[in-house]
């Protein structure tokens, strides 16, 4: 159309507007006055406009344009003119409006939803009703509606709501008619109170047989209804209606007739909204009810399962699992009890004089413990320990006598009491000041013993005497950082190899110092403790996830209920039986020697047999060879509470032990398997695990560890499974459990595993085990190859745990140069590094680091030299000894969380963190605070390496951004006392948290890590101290020690997904490694230490002579790890 005939019809519009608005203007001025109202020319000038508008693109442009003025008196006449046709003129031409273009929003704003709704229900009181005036008022309202967001409240409130409801009701079968009132209903169901209304006006019933009269050809309308329908039924009262309509038989056949007819899956959507309308009714229990009476279990299920492959069909599969998730029957764990089978009597302590007190009460509650998953990562599963506790002490209320709460032990203070601790820091006392040339023997001095509450009688301390074999080993070692991940699996394969040479010792080291007290009877030692561990020679990938692999999982776990004549369901081990049997072993272990003769016994059979293969011809049928499994957990760490052979001979349900003096934490798992046959997938289920997710569900694996492999000093433990997911299953938790409301249940962790070798002896573990032997014979290797004319190192015991196991505090630092007094001067000056391990015990990873950590400082490195000679280290390996040694999860023999007692330890219950906080403040009284304090944990649902440490800044903009309850908060308010004293000001209620000075420190190590060690990621670091986490040692450290850098370090259970190390695990060489590397950013810390105390003590024109010596105290990223020969020869410049 030409320009011309287009400004033709823009005029020609103008011009019948403007007539529009006198005859408008006229009516107006006659005081509405129908009689004078010229109707017949209002009927003509609406339909010539009409006509424009739908014949003229330009008009219609124009109309919501330039003439706007126009559109708002179209919308007065509609609203004023009782003329059918006039109206219907009218209507038609806001029809016209809205066919192309987005011209909604105008016209809501000009208010055409009130009017539209006032038209509608002023229509429907009509004598005679205007069918097609009320279609129109409709199709509007489709458009216009949901530009207004107050629609749903305006329909019910004007009545238009009946009125469509009614429209639907007399016109179930006029299907054009019905479309346009279905879409204005579904806008107005979108309000709570209007589903009410609805359904009190029997809507569920009118729109069920709008359903049966759609069929399979008004897509439109039945995927309409059903949506609608869905929304209905999300109330209990709609969903009681439905089910007695019969509506959950009528849609489950609906489901079946769509599934087999829409074979090339056109119409995905209308099987969805079936899908969902179940959904919904299911939430009720008589629709649960009326679901499961229906057969609707099995019917799901099979229809569900033929098209379980089905890309098309994706959304659909995860509906009916959501769906026959819900209405699955619930189960109990199979357990005569959810308390543990292992118990610790706490009140036997007091039969050794000790006071009553702390065993029945233990710090009123502060800090108590919440589920979380390492520090800084919260659970679901409720606070049950401390309930349990509570429990066990009032079962014993009437065996006490009454309890003064005045006479409760409390964290020693006074200076007085901390001089018990001085024994602890021989550093500092050991060397005096001599005028004669020192000899060699008197360079040795043993410690004295000191006698403390719940302490060692007689303190450790290693023999200080031996050659240097660890600095041969080390001399070949040249690391580049940050490294590649070539160059750090080819360094660490050198490492490898020097460790397996020295294999036989370390073996004959676990059987010298394999002993240990423990409440869970020993009867062997496993095979990792006693032919050691090489980790691969290459990262190992994480593994990748199938999809649907949980839905698959779930209809696997469906069947069971299906065809129940399938299962198995035989126990195959039973620890709840075997610690009831009498004669049951005692806690003392098998002799490692007769261990190791008896595993060589069982297994040299197998070996000659394990790398024959067995074609398929001459391998039997399932039938005929099926054997169960055989399976073992009574070993130091291990977890395994019952193994039940289901469904499949080579599929097994297992249940994992709670904490001792618990019913919850379930995640820590370390077990045998034996009597396997090779080339066989066996499917492990471990059934009552707790957390909502899991890095099983992103690629992480379970960890095994061959005896025949070992056997043939091949790599110790790898990576396996197949088919690895973590999903919510059938078996429910109590309320006990839980602390809170019934209904929610366990999670299974499930894998598969195909042996390499028939009747091998296998052992599974959650991760890389470390146990208390472990660690002992570490030491006692690093003590037998060090030079005591370098080095200076001492190992103390600190106390005794609840069950009397022994826990070690060691100090590393170098020799003082000589015994002049500014020798130990310097010696005694050097800043303190207070490290600490294994709180929670199902963390083993924390111990991996920490050994990289003490075989980095006892090393020839030139860069562990330095640190030596710049710090002082105090080093607890594992805080909680007998959580490992007992294979718990997170907890001490007393039930309690120790990283939430630093607070208010209980010298009884909690002796390694009394002590341990004793020795930190210790230092604070002899003003030699830690420079950095650092508490190593493992985390289990991120990946990398991070620390979270404290700062006060990011806390008070943390809690300012947040609720009141956090503002409230004990935590917050003593962070703003702290600012005040530091500020000198007297409020900080009001204060910028931009303003707030602090030492910036905090950030160095971990900025420092991110940079040179490839594990490490600084995004995952966070600085915000939360109220829940204030009883922690890091917050403890930093608020009451007065450390600014205090840390914890978190490892991953699963890998990386940044840096080198991307897409691969994080094994025991990757985590020793990380070890070494924190080690190697302490330097860069000290150097910034240095700095800023140099700078205090020398004039300013001394800067930058400062600057120089300090730049000398860091060493270049290439010499991090290089022997000491090679810089002092001038090898490395």
């Amino acid at each position: 159309m030409s320009k011309t005939s287009s400004k033709g019809s823009s005029a020609r519009i103008g011009t019948l507007l403007e007539q529009l608005q006198k005859l408008c203007l006229a009516g107006s001025e006659a005081k509405y006055d129908q009689e004078k109202l010229d109707v017949e020319q209002l009927r003509y000038v609406t339909n010539k406009i009409q006509q424009l508008l739908s014949s003229q693109e330009k008009c219609r442009k124009d109309l919501t344009t330039k003439f706007r003025d126009g559109l708002s008196t179209l919308l007065l006449v509609l609203e004023m003119s009782a003329d059918t046709q006039l109206m219907l003129n009218i209507l038609g031409c806001l029809c016209e409006l809205l066919t192309t273009g987005k011209r909604a929003s105008v016209l809501a704003a000009k208010g055409t939803v009130d009017i539209i709704l006032r038209v509608i229900v002023s229509a429907s009181k009509e004598a005679s009703v205007c069918e097609e005036a009320l279609l129109l008022c409709h199709v509007i309202l489709t458009k216009v509606g949901p530009k207004d967001r107050k629609l749903c409240v305006k329909a019910r409130l004007t009545g238009a709501l009946q009125v469509t409801m009614n429209m639907v009701k007399n016109n179930t079968t006029f299907f054009k008619v019905l479309q346009p009132a279905l879409q204005v209903l579904k806008l107005y169901s979108a309000n709570s109170v209007n589903c009410n209304a609805l359904a009190k006006a029997g809507a569920v019933g009118v729109l069920f047989r709008v359903v049966s009269s759609c069929g399979h050809k008004r897509v439109i309308c039945l995927k309409l209804v059903l949506e609608i329908i869905a929304t209905l039924v999300k109330s209990k009262s709609c969903a009681s209606k439905a089910v007695s309509y019969g509506a959950v038989p009528l849609l489950l056949q609906m489901f079946c007739d769509w599934q087999r007819t829409d074979h090339h899956h056109r119409q995905t959507n209308i099987r969805k909204a079936i899908l969902n309308v179940i959904k919904n009714i299911t939430m009720s229990r008589s629709g649960k009810k009326a679901f499961i009476q229906a057969d609707g279990i099995k019917t799901l299920y099979t229809l569900s399962l033929e098209t379980l492959e089905c890309r098309e069909l994706e959304g659909v599969n995860n509906l009916s699992s959501q769906i026959l998730r819900r209405c699955f029957p619930t189960n109990k764990l199979p357990l005569s009890t959810l308390s543990s089978p292992l118990t610790f009597a706490l009140l036997d302590l007091d039969s050794a004089g000790h006071s009553a007190v702390e065993d029945l009460l233990d710090d009123s509650g502060e800090g108590e413990s919440t589920d979380v998953e390492s520090e800084e990562e919260e659970d679901d599963s409720g606070s049950a320990s401390q309930d349990d506790k509570e429990g066990l002490e009032n079962g014993n209320k009437g065996k006490k006598p009454e309890i003064n709460s005045s006479n409760q032990s409390k964290q020693v203070k006074t200076r007085d009491d901390l001089a018990m601790y001085e024994k602890y820091f021989p550093e500092l006392f050991e060397f005096q000041v001599e005028v004669a040339e020192p000899m060699e023997d008197d360079m040795v001095t043993s410690s004295y013993p000191i006698v403390i509450p719940t302490g060692s009688e007689e303190p450790l301390s290693c023999s200080p005497t031996g050659p240097s074999h660890l600095s041969n080993q080390l001399d070949s070692m040249n690391f580049e950082s940050p490294p590649t991940l070539t160059q750090a699996t080819a360094t660490q394969e050198e490492l490898t190899q020097e460790e397996r040479s020295s294999s036989a010792n370390f073996t004959a080291k676990v059987d010298n110092k394999g002993t240990f007290e423990s409440v869970l009877p020993i009867v062997k030692t496993p095979s990792p403790d006693v032919y050691g561990h090489y980790p691969p020679s290459e990262p190992e990938p994480l593994g990748q996830k199938k999809t649907g692999l949980q839905r698959t999982m779930i209809f696997r776990d469906i069947a069971r209920q299906i065809h129940p004549q399938r299962v198995i369901n035989k126990v195959v081990f039973d620890l709840d039986q075997l610690l009831r049997q009498p004669g049951d072993p005692g806690g003392a272990p098998d002799n490692g020697l007769l261990a190791v003769a008896k595993e060589q016994l069982k297994l040299g059979h197998a070996r000659k047999h394990s790398n024959s293969s067995i074609s398929e011809g001459e391998r039997s049928t399932p039938e005929e060879t099926a054997r169960p499994l055989k399976f073992e957990s009574r070993f130091e760490s291990g977890n395994l509470r019952k193994a039940i052979q289901v469904v499949r001979d080579y599929e097994y349900d297992l249940v994992l032990n709670p904490d001792i003096n618990c019913k919850h934490h379930h995640q820590w798992f370390y077990f045998e398997v034996s009597n396997m046959d090779a080339d066989i997938p066996y499917k492990f289920n471990i059934v009552n695990c707790e957390k909502i997710n899991s890095q099983f569900n992103f690629g992480m694996q379970p960890v095994m560890y061959s005896t025949l492999e070992a056997q043939e000093d091949r790599v110790g433990w790898v990576r396996v499974g197949t088919n690895v997911c973590y999903y919510r299953n059938y078996f429910t938790r109590s309320r006990e459990v839980t602390g809170g409301p019934t209904g929610k249940t366990y999670y299974t962790s499930t894998f598969t595993v195909t042996f390499p070798h028939t009747n091998d002896t296998c052992y599974f573990a959650y991760h890389y085990p470390y146990t208390f032997t472990m660690l002992q014979s570490h030491l006692s290797r690093l003590e037998s190859g060090f030079s005591t004319n370098d080095i200076f190192y001492r190992r103390l015991t600190l106390c005794s745990t609840l069950a009397g196991n022994p826990c070690d505090v060691i100090t590393i630092t170098a020799q003082p140069q000589g015994r002049d007094a500014k020798s130990i001067e310097l010696l005694r000056n050097r800043p303190y590094i207070f490290l600490t391990s294994r709180v929670h015990p199902g963390e083993s990873n924390s111990s991996w680091v920490m050994k990289g950590v003490l075989d980095f400082l006892m090393s020839n490195f030139y860069t562990a030299r330095h640190l030596r000679e710049t710090f002082i280290f105090k080093i607890v390996p594992m805080l909680n000894i007998d959580g490992v040694i007992n294979g718990c999860h997170r907890c001490s023999l007393s039930g309690d969380d120790l990283n939430r007692r630093w607070i208010n330890p209980s010298m009884l219950l909690h002796p390694t963190i009394y002590h341990v906080k004793g020795l930190l403040l210790y230092l604070q009284s002899i003003e030699k605070t830690p420079l950095v304090y650092c508490d190593f944990h493992g985390h289990s649902r991120k990946k990398n390496v991070f620390m979270y440490g404290c700062s006060t800044a990011a806390t008070l903009a943390a809690s300012s951004s947040s609720s009141g309850e956090v503002d409230s908060s004990d935590l917050v308010d003593s962070v703003r006392e702290r600012v005040a004293e530091l500020s000198g000001s007297e409020s900080t209620s009001s204060m910028d948290p931009s303003d707030i000075e602090e030492d910036p420190g905090y950030r160095t190590l971990p900025r420092v890590l991110h940079n040179i060690a490839p594990a490490f990621s600084l995004g995952s670091c966070s600085f915000i101290v939360e109220p829940s986490k204030e009883s922690t040692a890091r917050v403890v450290v930093w608020r009451e020690i007065g450390v600014v850098r205090s840390y914890t370090m978190e490892s991953t259970y699963s890998g990386c997904d940044q840096g080198p190390y991307k897409g691969y695990h994080v094994g025991t060489r990757e985590l020793e490694e990380m070890g070494r590397f924190f080690c190697a950013g302490l330097l860069r810390v000290g150097r910034s230490y240095f700095y800023q105390n140099n700078q205090q003590q020398s004039p300013s024109n001394d800067n930058a002579d400062v600057m120089r010596k300090a730049d000398s105290s860091w060493i270049r990223t290439s010499e991090l790890f290089v022997p000491c020969e090679l810089v002092t020869s001038g090898v490395v410049i």
